[in-house]
Order: C-alpha cells, then sequence, then structure tokens
C-alpha cells in the first residue's frame, strides 16, 4: 500500500511536458511531430501565428487529415487576396509594415520569410531581398519608367503600355502594394531577370519556398493565365496549407483562386493524391506557355511587376 501511494505522488509530480514529450513517436525533417493514441494517425503542424508557453509546448496546433485539407476563405483571409489587373486593390488598402532586410514587409508574414531566408543561408544560399512593399507613387513611378522605355524604341502608345503591363503592374495591381510579395535574388546573381531561375538560389526557392508559406507566384509558362512574364525572383505570400497544394499540384495562385471563389468550395486529396473539387477530379490543369517579349533589356532594380 505504502509503495502504491508513493508512486501516484511521483507520478503526479512529473511535469506535464515530459508526459506529452514521452508521447511523442517521431520528429520529421520538415518538423511535423508524430505522436501516439488518438492522433497518432494525423499529422500535426505547428503554426508560427499560435502562442507558445513557457515550457515551449505547444499551445494550439492546426490539424488535418493526411487525405483532407481544410476549406479556403478568399474573402476572409488576408493571406489569399488576389491582385491582378482585374482584380485592383482598393484604393484605401493598408497593411501593417515591419522592416525585413532593407525593405519593408506585411508583419504577418515576417517570422515566415526570414525563417526562409536564414534557412537558406544555413544551407549555403546566399540569398537577399531586392524589393518589398511598394506604395503606390512608387509603383506608378516604375509603370511610367518602363512605359517611356518602350515608347523612346518607337512603340505606340496602345503598344507601349501593353509591353509594359507584362513586365510591370499599373498602380493597385501589383502585389507589392500588398507588402505580401517579394523579389528574391541572391549575391552570385544581383539581377532579376530570368537567368536567376537557372541558378542553385533560385532552384531551392523553387523546391522549398511552399514549406514558409510562399508560391512562385509567376511561374515559366503562363503568361497566358497570370498576365506577367515568368518571374523566378518574384514570390508571395499565401500560408503554407495553400503553398503546398499550389506547389504540389502545379498551378498558379489565379487556377487556385478560381476554385476556391466558386461557392465556398471544398478542397481536398484524394487517397492518390490528387486535387478534387466538389468530388471532381481537377488534378493536371493544362497550363498553356506564351511566347514572351525580350526586350533586350537588362531588368534593374524593382523595375519588375
Amino acid at each position: 500500500m505504502l509503495l502504491t501511494v508513493l508512486f501516484f505522488m511521483i507520478l503526479s509530480n512529473i511535469p506535464s511536458s515530459i508526459v506529452r514529450a514521452s508521447s511523442i513517436v517521431r520528429y520529421d525533417p520538415d518538423g511535423t511531430v508524430w505522436y501516439m493514441g488518438e492522433i497518432q494517425e494525423r499529422r500535426i503542424d505547428e503554426i508560427g501565428d499560435y502562442a507558445y508557453n513557457t515550457s515551449y509546448e505547444p499551445y494550439d496546433f492546426y490539424t488535418y487529415d493526411e487525405t483532407i485539407l481544410d476549406t479556403f476563405s478568399p474573402y476572409f483571409d488576408w493571406r489569399l487576396i488576389l491582385v491582378n489587373k482585374e482584380n485592383p486593390l482598393d484604393e484605401n488598402y493598408a497593411c501593417n509594415l515591419i522592416k525585413c532586410d532593407d525593405f519593408e514587409v506585411e508583419s504577418r508574414i515576417y517570422f515566415d520569410l526570414n525563417n526562409m531566408l536564414d534557412d537558406a543561408r544555413y544551407e549555403g544560399y546566399d540569398l537577399f531581398l531586392a524589393s518589398g512593399y511598394r506604395d503606390y507613387n512608387t509603383q506608378q513611378y516604375l509603370f511610367n519608367r518602363k512605359y517611356n522605355y518602350f515608347k523612346n524604341m518607337g512603340f505606340s502608345d496602345e503598344e507601349a503600355y501593353t509591353a509594359t503591363a507584362r513586365q510591370v503592374s499599373p498602380p493597385l495591381t501589383s502585389e507589392h502594394e500588398t507588402g505580401l510579395a517579394v523579389d528574391i535574388v541572391s549575391y552570385k546573381h544581383r539581377t532579376m531577370d530570368t537567368d536567376f531561375g537557372l541558378t542553385d538560389e533560385g532552384q531551392w526557392l523553387k523546391d522549398h519556398s511552399y514549406e514558409y508559406g510562399f508560391i512562385l507566384r509567376y511561374p515559366e509558362g503562363s503568361e497566358s493565365i497570370t498576365g506577367i512574364m515568368y518571374e523566378p525572383w518574384h514570390f508571395r505570400y499565401v500560408g503554407v496549407e495553400a503553398a503546398e497544394i499550389i506547389h504540389r499540384h502545379n498551378i498558379t495562385f489565379e487556377e487556385f483562386y478560381g476554385m476556391i471563389e466558386k461557392n465556398d468550395n471544398y478542397l481536398r486529396e484524394d487517397e492518390n493524391g490528387n486535387l478534387v473539387e466538389n468530388g471532381v477530379l481537377i488534378d493536371n490543369i493544362n497550363q498553356n506557355p506564351s511566347k514572351e517579349i525580350d526586350d533586350g533589356e537588362d531588368n534593374s532594380e524593382e523595375d519588375n511587376e
């Protein structure tokens, strides 16, 4: 009897963090924690937005079955705002800015952006920001500068505007005005051009940015969908959950947005990993490559999108 009492006294004094840790089955390389018991079959992802207590245990978790994904809301989720020529920003749109490297970005993406840059540098990829948030006046200046460049080459007004809009978005239609988009280059390749996508740094970003909630916003061969030429340096924050789907199924943000916009669509993956919308298989979306204009100009810093 005495031994039983002593056993329960000792057990009651064991910190909860130790008990919690003892139920961990394994840690995956991507940070996924696997537990025993009733949630052993579920993947547990710790989200940086949630609070942590003093014992470094997650205060809350985002959980999902590996074959069922959450419903996305383009109207209420700040991460999923679509900005392009057909969907301009409200002129009163405001974001909360914070300094990252030498540029400002939306404060809510700072944690993931900083982690991505730090992890890349730790692995030997010398990345740095070349552009972040831009206000209306800055975007107007960049657009006018490119427009005048084409005019000086002999383009008509309409031709100059069309050529400019493929490379620099007019004010209120650039993601940079949301603070959710960044241009990233490396010390080995400082120019924002298509060759950056061929570098080790550009390839690392393409392969790993989704792990931090970022997507390659204007992929190669998608200009007919996005309206913007291939930009391997331009990355947009959409959140880890959406980024994983977009990356895995090789679709553009426009295509993803179109799927979730219709009547609160329910997106999921079936047992074979195919993307399904309201029970209809929609994987393998065709993308038609479009020929891009090469104006022969070396694109300077910030003079894109």
